[in-house]
Formats: structure tokens, sequence, C-alpha cells
């Protein structure tokens, strides 16, 4: 008997583990200005394709959104994976800022299952400028509604937006896909590819280096299960400095910041606080050195950023 119920301990303890760690990546969002220009940047919600880092993506300062950096995929052969945790019930939205210069290509498709094993692509390719043929010109190849086509602008910078319903379970998700604006894949299609297949899950975008030819720059990336688009919280004018953090972090919005709430890598909450205002300053110095994610609610607006100390 002692030997169940130490089982059922450590199981209950790996379970609130579990529950702690997804509380910090059910959503998160990125603006790309933690990452030292020319870093490679793998970790946290960040992969790749199973190379260990060494096709992963890296921060550029050649174009920005917002900042001075954003995430690069060149022309190089990097295969990037943003890792969504392998959702398999809930709302899910997906939106970030993509630039492509003129002459250039990008790439992405969805993928099922994250860490990628032999690879399961959900909806199929994202083209954009396939081939440097067709400016301004993209396409997704297997949708459940076939292959589909849109538009898109080169030498600026425009939103591209994945929504994913899976409330009602993985056997009837839905999908959308919005880009510059336009519903390319109308909300409520099913979120398979064209033969019907249901993925196993959400698992993450993977953004490959189709050709030599490649090269756009992401950034502003949220992925939230709340509707909340880049914009919606930019203009909440938020922002944390220093980044990285020597001993004190502070905080600031354009709208009262109504809590804070710190985690370190183990999903375990290291700080937690009400702040009804719209400057705040919170001491780190008694955190020790590394990555933490601060969760920040403005006025019903969530959303959690890295930052490094």
């Amino acid at each position: 008997r002692s030997t169940i119920l130490i089982m059922k301990k450590n199981y209950f303890l790996v379970a609130l583990f579990a529950l702690a760690l997804t509380s910090v990546n059910a959503q998160f969002s990125d603006d790309m200005e933690s990452y030292p220009a020319g870093s490679t940047i793998y970790g946290d919600w960040w992969t790749d394709w199973g190379c260990g880092g060494t096709c992963a993506g890296l921060a550029s300062d050649a174009y920005a959104q917002s900042g001075s950096i954003s995430f690069n995929v060149d022309g190089s052969g990097m295969d990037p994976v943003l890792d969504f945790g392998n959702k398999i019930f809930g709302t899910w939205f997906y939106t970030s800022y993509m630039y492509i210069p003129s002459g250039k290509e990008g790439y992405m498709n969805v993928q099922g299952t994250v860490p990628i094993g032999g690879g399961e692509w959900a909806i199929g390719n994202i083209f954009f400028n396939q081939g440097t043929t067709a400016p301004g010109e993209g396409s997704i190849d297997n949708s459940a509604l076939g292959a589909v086509s849109f538009t898109f602008p080169h030498d600026q910078w425009f939103e591209f937006s994945l929504n994913v319903d899976i409330s009602a379970g993985m056997s009837l998700a839905t999908i959308q896909i919005v880009v510059d604006g336009v519903e390319v894949i109308p909300a409520g299609t099913a979120f398979t590819d064209s033969a019907g297949t249901v993925p196993t899950s959400l698992g993450g975008l993977n953004y490959y280096s189709i050709s030599g030819n490649n090269e756009y720059y992401l950034d502003d990336i949220v992925f939230s299960d709340s509707n909340v688009g880049t914009q919606d919280f930019a203009t909440k004018g938020f922002s944390v400095y220093p980044n990285p953090v020597n001993n004190v972090m502070n905080l600031q919005a354009n709208e009262n910041i109504s809590k804070v709430a710190i985690y370190n890598v183990l999903g375990q909450e290291v700080y937690s606080a009400k702040i009804n205002a719209m400057t705040s300053s919170v001491d780190m110095s008694s955190m020790a050195s590394g990555a933490y994610f601060v969760k920040v609610n403005i006025n019903g607006t969530e959303g959690t950023v890295k930052v490094i100390k």
C-alpha cells in the first residue's frame, strides 16, 4: 500500500507540474526584443525540425515591425518550428506580422504534432511568391477547400492570422486563415487536408527555408486562447524594460495594468501582484539568473512576455 500511495503522490505532483506549465504555455507573445541581433532563437516556444538548434531561425535587426529585432528565416536551409503545445481542445488564435522583400519568397506549414517526428502536415503548404515567379501571390495547396490562393504585399509588414476552434474536439475542429485583413480560409472550414484527414492536434507552425531565395521576417507574435491580435496588445502601449533585467523590472502601459505574475521555466509562479496602475516596478534581485515569463493583465487583455535576468 505504501508503494501505491507513493505512486499516487508522484502522479499528483507530475499532474500539478504539468498544470502549472500549461498555465504559462497556454498563451504567449514574442516581440523578439529579448534576443541579440544575430543570435539563434531556440528554446521556450521555439524549436526546430529535430536539428537541436542548428537549423533554428535568427534574430535580425534588418527589419522590425516594432522595436528593432525580428525573427528571420533566410535561404540557408533553416527549419524553425513554433511550438503551440499540441492543442486538442479549446479555441486558439495565432497572429504575427510578416515582411517579405521583393524578389524573395516565404513558406510555412501547420504541423499536427510537435516535436517533429516524421512530420504531420495538417493543411499542407503555405507559399508566398512560390519560386519567386509570383510576386505578391500566395497559395495553400492542400486545405479542406483544396488549393486556395491569396495576395500579400512585398516590402511592407502585413498581418497573418490562423485561428483554430477545437472546442468540439479534433474531429469537428475548424480553421480560419486571414492574410493582410482578407479571409483566405473562411471561419468554420474543417481543420483537415483535402482528403479529410484529421490531424492529431494543433501542434505548431513550421517555417521551413524553402529555397535559396527564401527570406522573410516575423515580428510581434501572439498565440492565445483569447482573440487578441498583435495590434490589440500593442494599443495597450505595454512595455517591459530593461530586458535583460538587472535587478528591477519596470512595467508600463497606457491603460491600467490590473495584475502581473512571473513564472520560471518550470512553470512555477515566483511573483504575483495586483497593480491597478499604468506603471509599476518589480524587484527581481532575489531571483536567480535565467528566463522568466511575465503574464500581464491590462484591463482584461492578457499576454505573456519573456524576460531575461
